[in-house]
């Protein structure tokens, strides 16, 4: 087992929590699975997602902000849901490219939610979702076949971005559906964060234990953070 870190964060701006995320996967200091919320609703898109016909002034006028992550996929509304990332090398367990390692990503949340809320869950494989929907710019409405369903409805869904050996996954799961996309599947209540942590260090061969931020990889953070200000750099083309 290689040792490894689990960071709990508070609830932090959106350009503050894509910094974090952009910072562990450039330091590369410790394997490290990062759960955490956003302070404020934030529309997320994709890295390479059109920003056209996307409900940014809504959005702001109940109070949120938007974001461009540095990972691809479709548009999230982050409010009532859960957002994970784990940075590690992509090594022994999680070497075999990105998407079997989010499948197995996947499975393992999989078995430890039906775990913690007694209800089947299933990596979609090749029948489309009820929670479909043709054309839509919402990651939980356009499945996937590793992403994760309850009930025939998207759960979970994952992207990922490589650097030098070292791999990003960015994950959302839904706890509340959120009123831009009400026909999603949700949890209903907070998982048990730990119990996640140790069931995929078990799967991929890394021992997380409590951490807390380096310093430098917090200035390193406020100063990728920068970019996810600016306008230009979310309505890009």
């Amino acid at each position: 087992m290689t040792r490894a870190r689990l960071l709990l964060d508070p609830p932090l701006a959106a350009a503050e929590n894509m910094g974090r995320d952009e910072a562990l996967l450039k330091t590369r200091r410790i394997p490290t699975l990062r759960f955490y919320r956003w302070a404020r609703p934030t529309l997320s898109l994709g890295w390479f997602q059109e920003s056209a016909g996307l409900p940014f002034e809504a959005v702001r006028d109940r109070g949120g902000e938007a974001v461009r992550r540095p990972t691809g996929g479709k548009a999230i509304l982050h409010e009532n849901e859960l957002t994970y990332s784990l940075c590690a090398p992509e090594i022994g367990a999680l070497g075999g490219g990105p998407g079997p390692v989010m499948e197995l990503i996947h499975r393992v949340f999989a078995a430890e939610l039906e775990s913690q809320f007694g209800t089947p869950l299933q990596i979609r494989g090749s029948d489309p979702l009820d929670s479909d929907i043709e054309g839509s710019p919402w990651c939980f409405e356009d499945s996937s076949a590793l992403d994760l369903a309850r009930d025939g409805r998207k759960l979970l869904g994952s992207a990922a971005r490589r650097r030098r050996g070292w791999v990003l996954f960015h994950g959302s799961l839904v706890v509340q559906p959120s009123p831009e996309t009400p026909g999603t599947a949700f949890l209903g209540s907070e998982p048990d964060l730990e119990a996640l942590a140790r069931a995929l260090g078990e799967a991929a061969g890394l021992e997380f234990g409590r951490g807390e931020w380096e310093e430098s990889e917090l200035a390193r953070a406020a100063i990728l953070a920068d970019p996810y200000r600016d306008p230009a750099h979310l309505l890009r083309r």
